[in-house]
């Protein structure tokens, strides 16, 4: 079928003339073309660099789509990172890159670079002395014991703590189901057999205890009445619960992070409902109560040679009004001659608040980069601030997750190298894990610092590597300071980990009712996480302190310090915790040990 167009001629002649027009019209449109190519600079001069309209709108195009793919490629990354937070490992593990085994497998001797060789008495790689005076890091690592082989039958039996009681249960025999021999054989012998143990628990009960004062009353002849009361206990506070009920709901709530809420359903299984109101009321009260015990603590941290620092947000209903604001947690944890960990409430994050409460302070402040504490190192002479390790490991693995590299392994490897000497240094004392950083790590610190500031200037200016090489660049001062005490930590792990005690129950108790709240919330997270720290039975400690408290001398009142209480009363330790403690150190310290071995780092 043909196919044409209505407005074209239908008529030969009328077609040859449209033809000539067109054909006209071209040659226009080639002369008009000559003409602007005569009009176009020479080839020669737009090969030496002198760039068209053209080629600058392509110029500006490219670099739009290449600022566009940098900007796609950090959003993925953040993807990246923002999924392995919510469904991923939490562990920031590092798995040795082969391709990195030549890194370190030279080290400086006497100002050269020279091939690591095992030294001939067998010590650590790098050793230059073999004197048998060296300190005891320079000793080779005693090789792992092996593992205890699990046999087929699992677990071994569950034995008992012989503190609890007992209580036996018998098990007669049925009368009718006794042979009528044996039923009347003399030779018979029946008695009860031991077969196993079982646990039990009965529910926590409450119980009412009655008052009764002994009085003595005399009435002379003229009438007058003499009357003689026995005294009362003194309270901590004015309420109708006794120190064991009072301790028993502080440390549901700070302890065990169960909200008010919660605790009022629990009491109502026993019979009698508390509300959550009144509970908030005790708690309140009991935070004023042992105000003066807390800051005794809080007095004893400040006097610490190393003080770690840290905040979490939490929210804080405003009142009145609907909406919440957001307060800020504080804790701070003591180094080993003061063992208390302290927490503090401010209604926001300005400076003003670690200004008050680490007011008088003087010595090593360890911390993340929050420039509150970085502006107290300035501002006060006796500070100094120490950074941490892991928070700047972190920022390496973050960019070595979303896109592993050469440099990235080689960020990797030095913090591995660094925490492996840290390791090893766990069980010394300060004096020895001081000369094993000095002789050990110190030369890796100097040759990173070196790495870092090298590729420093060959990073974009908005790639991440390069954020994270002057996260640590900028503050390297405060990340080498730790080379310069011992009893200083390579990071700042401990106070996290005190701070999420505290943190834990958070989205079960959700927010503070107000400033009251937070403040009653730190004095008694003080009380139980210093507890923990020690291992310390929290219920049996506060009802010993709610009950001696309110008649103790001020002299006297370092006895209820968690770490004195447990010394005289070591039947509250939670021996369990201690042991579990010190078998996970145990495991992963064999674990690194023998990746260290297999490595051939030993």
């Amino acid at each position: 079928m043909t196919s044409f167009h209505s407005d074209l001629p239908q008529d030969i002649d009328a077609c040859h003339a449209l033809i000539h027009e067109l054909l006209d019209e071209l040659a226009e449109v080639r002369e008009r073309l000559e003409q602007l190519q005569s009009q176009q600079p020479p080839a020669e001069s737009v090969a030496l660099g002198e760039p068209t309209q053209q080629d600058a709108k392509l110029a500006e195009r490219e670099q739009t789509i290449l600022e566009q793919q940098v900007t796609i490629d950090r959003l993925l990354a953040d993807l990246a990172l923002l999924k392995r937070a919510l469904f991923g490992s939490r562990r920031e593990r590092y798995i040795e890159d082969p391709r990195q085994g030549v890194l370190f497998d030279l080290v400086e001797l006497n100002g050269e670079l020279a091939p690591a060789e095992e030294p001939a008495d067998g010590g650590e790689a790098g050793d230059s002395n073999s004197d048998e005076s060296q300190p005891e890091p320079s000793q080779p690592e005693p090789p792992p014991p092996p593992k205890p082989r699990r046999t087929s039958k699992g677990r071994g039996r569950r034995v008992f703590p012989e503190g609890l009681p007992r209580t036996e249960v018998r098990h007669p025999l049925n009368e009718q189901e006794i042979p009528a021999e044996l039923l009347n054989d003399p030779l018979a012998k029946r008695f009860f057999k031991k077969t196993g143990e079982t646990l039990e628990m009965e529910p926590p009960k409450l119980q009412v205890l009655e008052h009764y004062q002994e009085v003595i009353v005399r009435e002379d002849a003229a009438g007058e009445t003499t009357i003689i009361t026995a005294a009362k206990p003194s309270r901590l506070i004015e309420s109708y619960a006794e120190p064991g009920l009072l301790a028993y709901l502080t440390a549901s709530r700070f302890a065990d992070h169960l909200p008010y809420y919660r605790l009022e359903d629990i009491l109502s299984r026993y019979q009698f409902r508390i509300g959550r109101s009144t509970q908030w009321r005790w708690m309140f009260g009991l935070a004023a109560g042992v105000r003066p015990l807390v800051d005794l603590m809080r007095e004893r941290v400040l006097l610490s040679l190393v003080l770690g620092v840290d905040e979490t947000p939490v929210r804080l209903l405003s009142l009145p009004g609907p909406g919440s604001a957001t307060s800020y947690l504080w804790g701070t944890v003591g180094d080993r001659g003061h063992p208390y960990d302290c927490f503090y409430f401010t209604e926001d994050r300005a400076g003003i608040g670690p200004e008050t409460f680490l007011a008088g302070y003087g010595g090593y402040l360890q911390s993340d980069a929050y420039i509150c504490y970085e502006r107290l190192a300035l501002t006060c002479d006796s500070i100094y601030n120490v950074a941490c390790w892991a928070h700047a490991r972190r920022k390496f693995e973050a960019v070595h997750f979303t896109g592993p590299t050469v440099r990235t392994h080689t960020a990797m490897g030095y913090f591995q190298r660094l925490y492996d000497i840290e390791d090893r240094g766990r069980q010394l004392t300060d004096e020895q894990r001081y000369e094993l950083r000095q002789q050990e790590a110190r030369p890796i610190v100097t040759t990173f610092h070196e790495w870092l500031l090298e590729q420093y200037e060959r990073e974009l200016p908005k790639s991440k590597l390069r954020g994270a090489i002057g996260y640590m660049t900028n503050r390297w001062d405060a990340f080498e300071r730790y080379l310069e005490h011992g009893a200083i930590p390579i990071d700042n792990n401990r106070t996290e980990a005190s701070l999420k005690y505290a943190i834990l129950g958070r989205k079960a108790w959700l927010f503070f009712g107000n400033e009251q709240g937070g403040e009653t919330a730190a004095t008694l997270f003080t009380l139980t996480k210093s507890c923990n720290r020690h291992h310390v039975d929290p219920v049996a400690y506060l009802r010993d302190v709610y009950t001696r408290l309110p008649t103790l001398p001020e002299s006297e009142l370092e006895t209820l310090l968690p770490d004195r209480w447990i010394q005289e009363h070591p039947e509250y330790l939670l021996q369990e915790r201690v042991d579990e403690a010190a078998q996970r150190a145990e495991r992963t310290r064999r674990r690194r040990a023998e990746r260290r071995q297999a490595a051939g780092l030993t």
